[in-house]
């Protein structure tokens, strides 16, 4: 789905680094004994597993903290510059994270909701009912076991998902990867590579206007015109004219019956005029 790949050279290097710590207790039993570690305990005593989870639980919280940091000082740099009236973080007392006020008299809410960039605890928020707008921001915090288009495919999916089975509407996904436009992995949408990450812009998923029911089975699809906070974002960034393509993608969801009364999901993701990903999902009976 999307241009953007780890190099390979860098991701060959992961399973090699799996195994050594897997086994560093058969391989390398003096080292372990010279960090005062005994190789008996390294699996034996749930050791290794131990420090494994340890680890994965610091760097989740640290990765917490990143992300919904990088959407506060998007929001406070809106605020500054009067694009919208105010924000609030909200994290900790509702299932979503940010309130934004677009503008006062007539009041125009926004409500967002920040993840990660794999989409595992996509299911844990909710759309107020005051939000004009409700949005994904889903940042990629530079894990590269798997390339980012996985991660937006398995984000597409579980919020159609999320729009058809619990109808709750999601209008907008922002995908941000931590490593698009460092050296790791230039960023394939500009000719020129060497730019700073924060300056290169999310890419926005735009869904159903609606949700997709028999009665209404595929909905059109939000536009830059029928939402105000992706075009908000964008202007930030400096994207504009051509450029805005570059960042835009369609998520086409269609409801199809079948036989025998039953009924299919069909998921299609557009980027300038193309079909980049299809999927279907199992069919099941009204």
């Amino acid at each position: 789905m999307l241009p953007c790949r780890h190099e390979t050279q860098v991701v060959s290097q992961v399973q090699p680094a799996i195994e050594l710590l897997t086994d560093l207790d058969a391989l390398y039993p003096d080292v372990l004994r010279q960090h005062a570690i005994e190789p008996a305990d390294y699996k034996g005593s749930l050791v290794f597993r131990s420090a494994v989870e340890s680890i994965r639980g610091r760097f989740a919280a640290s990765s917490t903290t990143q992300r919904e940091g990088i959407v506060d000082e998007i929001l406070k740099l809106l605020r500054r510059q009067s694009r919208i009236a105010d924000y609030a973080r909200t994290s900790g007392r509702q299932r979503y994270d940010f309130t934004i006020g677009i503008e006062r008299n007539p009041d125009y809410f926004v409500a967002l909701e920040v993840k990660g960039g794999e989409g595992n605890s996509i299911n844990i928020s909710e759309r107020p009912l005051w939000a004009k707008e409700f949005g994904v921001w889903c940042h990629l915090d530079g894990a590269i076991v798997n390339q980012p288009a996985h991660g937006a495919h398995s984000i597409v999916n579980r919020l159609a998902n999320e729009l058809v089975t619990r109808k709750k509407q999601v209008d907008m996904v922002f995908f941000k990867d931590v490593l698009c436009g460092t050296r790791l992995r230039p960023c394939p949408k500009y000719a020129i590579h060497e730019q700073e990450n924060a300056r290169i812009a999310p890419d926005i998923l735009l869904f159903p206007q609606r949700i997709p029911s028999q009665d209404d089975p595929e909905p059109p699809v939000h536009t830059l015109d029928t939402l105000r906070l992706p075009r908000l974002i964008l202007d930030l960034f400096g994207v504009h004219g051509e450029l805005l393509p570059k960042h835009l993608w369609y998520v086409h969801i269609k409801i199809a019956e079948e036989s025998a009364g039953k009924l299919s999901r069909i998921i299609e993701v557009e980027t300038q005029g193309r079909i980049v990903d299809r999927s279907k999902s199992r069919s099941w009976r009204v």
